[in-house]
């Protein structure tokens, strides 16, 4: 059966239109079902405005449908992905609420830092929620309860491979930019130093001996100054 969405038997009026480009301004013609036009005057590229694009952001069958997905769906079905792997790990991780807070702490410092070095943000929260996912387990046993979540979330392999590159050799040869497995290292860092401050009461006199020795990037310096010591 063909999706309902791109069969031309339930096409009405509005299933041809114009749309401006947002380039030169000039009037491009789209179809329903096209993913992208190219601009006859100026030939720009670009999406169809108008293309619901909410079911190929996590169909498993969205290139066969729709064709080669643009990069503006890529990095959307990315950023999707990562929502749904912070709902399995809460779902997987059940009542533990205390490594619930932990994977979200990570993913929110990992935001933080990710944004200051122009990482690549889905693999590296991706990355953040699944860090301790096996907690007390070897790295294979990390590593593997990662991989079985991504594999029910249907997540596509190559994206896979890069967050599972982070989790297992954070300093290796993983296929991820150099930047990204240092955010990671730094978001997971700043989550272990304040469960430390959190034990101590509030008493930990080497946190800046902690963020010149183990915080990797800049950004993350940065970020875990304010927030240690300029707390809003």
């Amino acid at each position: 059966m063909k999706c309902p969405g791109q069969d031309t038997q339930f096409w009405d009026a509005n299933a041809i239109f114009e749309a401006s480009c947002p380039k030169c301004g000039s009037s491009v013609e789209f179809f329903k079902d096209d993913t992208t036009r190219k601009c006859g005057k100026c030939g720009h590229r670009f999406v169809n405005p108008k293309m619901d694009f909410g079911c190929a952001a996590y169909c498993t069958f969205a290139e066969q449908c729709l064709g080669d997905l643009p990069p503006e769906l890529v990095a959307q079905k990315e950023d999707l992905l990562k929502d749904r792997v912070a709902i399995a790990v809460k779902r997987y991780l059940k009542s533990d609420f205390k490594r619930i807070g932990r994977a979200a702490r990570r993913a929110r410092h990992a935001e933080q830092i990710c944004q200051g070095e122009k990482g690549n943000l889905a693999v590296v929260l991706i990355a953040a929620y699944l860090w301790d996912l096996a907690d007390g387990e070897t790295d294979a046993g990390k590593l593997s309860a990662a991989q079985t979540l991504l594999a029910d979330l249907k997540a596509p392999a190559p994206l896979v491979e890069k967050v599972l590159g982070l989790i297992g050799q954070p300093q290796g040869n993983n296929g991820n930019g150099p930047g990204d497995h240092q955010v990671a290292g730094d978001a997971a860092a700043i989550v272990a130093m304040e469960d430390r401050v959190k034990e101590s009461a509030g008493i930990c006199s080497d946190i800046e001996q902690f963020i010149e020795e183990e915080m990797k990037t800049q950004t993350g310096k940065r970020y875990a100054r304010e927030l240690f010591f300029d707390p809003k």
